[in-house]
Protein backbone atom coordinates (compact mmCIF):
# COMPACT_ATOMS: atom_id res chain seq x y z
CA UNK A 1 0.00 0.00 0.00
CA UNK A 2 0.96 3.66 0.30
CA UNK A 3 4.14 4.39 2.25
CA UNK A 4 4.07 0.98 3.92
CA UNK A 5 0.54 1.45 5.35
CA UNK A 6 -1.60 -1.62 5.79
CA UNK A 7 -5.38 -1.51 5.29
CA UNK A 8 -5.96 -1.57 9.05
CA UNK A 9 -3.66 1.49 9.42
CA UNK A 10 -5.86 3.41 7.00
CA UNK A 11 -8.99 2.31 8.89
CA UNK A 12 -7.53 3.59 12.19
CA UNK A 13 -6.62 6.93 10.55
CA UNK A 14 -10.18 7.31 9.19
CA UNK A 15 -11.72 6.49 12.60
CA UNK A 16 -9.45 9.00 14.37
CA UNK A 17 -10.30 11.65 11.75
CA UNK A 18 -14.02 11.01 12.26
CA UNK A 19 -13.62 11.38 16.02
CA UNK A 20 -11.56 14.60 15.75
CA UNK A 21 -13.42 16.41 12.95
CA UNK A 22 -16.83 14.76 12.99
CA UNK A 23 -18.85 13.39 10.08
CA UNK A 24 -20.06 16.86 8.97
CA UNK A 25 -16.60 18.42 8.45
CA UNK A 26 -14.88 15.34 6.98
CA UNK A 27 -16.28 15.80 3.42
CA UNK A 28 -15.27 19.47 3.56
CA UNK A 29 -11.72 18.53 4.55
CA UNK A 30 -11.63 15.90 1.79
CA UNK A 31 -12.63 18.54 -0.80
CA UNK A 32 -9.98 20.90 0.52
CA UNK A 33 -7.29 18.19 0.26
CA UNK A 34 -8.45 17.29 -3.28
CA UNK A 35 -8.33 20.93 -4.42
CA UNK A 36 -4.88 21.36 -2.88
CA UNK A 37 -3.56 18.33 -4.73
CA UNK A 38 -5.11 19.58 -7.99
CA UNK A 39 -3.52 23.02 -7.58
CA UNK A 40 -0.17 21.44 -6.79
CA UNK A 41 -0.34 19.33 -9.96
CA UNK A 42 -1.27 22.36 -12.10
CA UNK A 43 1.59 24.35 -10.64
CA UNK A 44 4.12 21.58 -11.19
CA UNK A 45 2.93 21.10 -14.80
CA UNK A 46 3.26 24.84 -15.46
CA UNK A 47 6.76 24.86 -13.99
CA UNK A 48 7.76 21.83 -16.05
CA UNK A 49 6.42 23.33 -19.28
CA UNK A 50 8.15 26.67 -18.57
CA UNK A 51 11.42 24.87 -17.90
CA UNK A 52 11.10 22.86 -21.13
CA UNK A 53 10.35 26.02 -23.14
CA UNK A 54 13.39 27.73 -21.63
CA UNK A 55 15.62 24.78 -22.44
CA UNK A 56 14.29 24.62 -26.01
CA UNK A 57 14.87 28.36 -26.50
CA UNK A 58 18.42 28.06 -25.16
CA UNK A 59 19.12 25.09 -27.45
CA UNK A 60 17.70 26.98 -30.45
CA UNK A 61 19.83 30.04 -29.66
CA UNK A 62 22.92 27.83 -29.33
CA UNK A 63 22.21 26.08 -32.63
CA UNK A 64 21.65 29.43 -34.34
CA UNK A 65 24.91 30.80 -32.91
CA UNK A 66 26.77 27.72 -34.12
CA UNK A 67 25.42 28.03 -37.66
CA UNK A 68 26.03 31.78 -37.94
CA UNK A 69 29.75 31.54 -37.17
CA UNK A 70 30.49 28.77 -39.66
CA UNK A 71 32.32 29.75 -42.86
CA UNK A 72 30.74 29.19 -46.24
CA UNK A 73 31.42 25.78 -47.83
CA UNK A 74 34.45 25.67 -50.06
CA UNK A 75 33.79 26.08 -53.75
CA UNK A 76 35.90 24.61 -56.49
CA UNK A 77 38.32 27.25 -57.72
CA UNK A 78 40.29 26.91 -60.95
CA UNK A 79 43.98 26.09 -60.31
CA UNK A 80 45.34 29.23 -62.00
CA UNK A 81 42.98 31.56 -60.09
CA UNK A 82 43.86 30.65 -56.47
CA UNK A 83 44.99 32.70 -53.52
CA UNK A 84 46.29 30.63 -50.59
CA UNK A 85 45.81 31.67 -46.98
CA UNK A 86 49.06 32.13 -45.06
CA UNK A 87 47.39 31.11 -41.80
CA UNK A 88 45.66 27.83 -42.75
CA UNK A 89 46.84 27.20 -46.34
CA UNK A 90 43.38 26.78 -47.86
CA UNK A 91 42.80 27.90 -51.47
CA UNK A 92 40.56 30.92 -52.09
CA UNK A 93 39.59 32.96 -55.15
CA UNK A 94 41.82 35.89 -56.18
CA UNK A 95 39.16 38.49 -55.37
CA UNK A 96 38.49 37.10 -51.84
CA UNK A 97 39.08 39.52 -48.98
CA UNK A 98 38.89 36.85 -46.25
CA UNK A 99 39.81 33.15 -46.08
CA UNK A 100 36.80 30.85 -46.54
CA UNK A 101 38.12 28.42 -43.94
CA UNK A 102 39.59 30.45 -41.09
CA UNK A 103 38.41 34.02 -41.79
CA UNK A 104 41.93 35.44 -42.00
CA UNK A 105 42.05 38.82 -43.79
CA UNK A 106 43.90 38.89 -47.15
CA UNK A 107 44.31 42.68 -47.02
CA UNK A 108 47.21 42.30 -44.61
CA UNK A 109 48.90 39.73 -46.90
CA UNK A 110 49.25 42.06 -49.94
Amino acid sequence: MFFGLQPWHIAVIIIVALIIFGPKRLPEIGRWVGRSITEFRKGSQEMTSALREGMNEARDREEQANTIGKPAPAQSIPADDKKFCTKCGSPNSQDALFCNKCGNSFQAQS
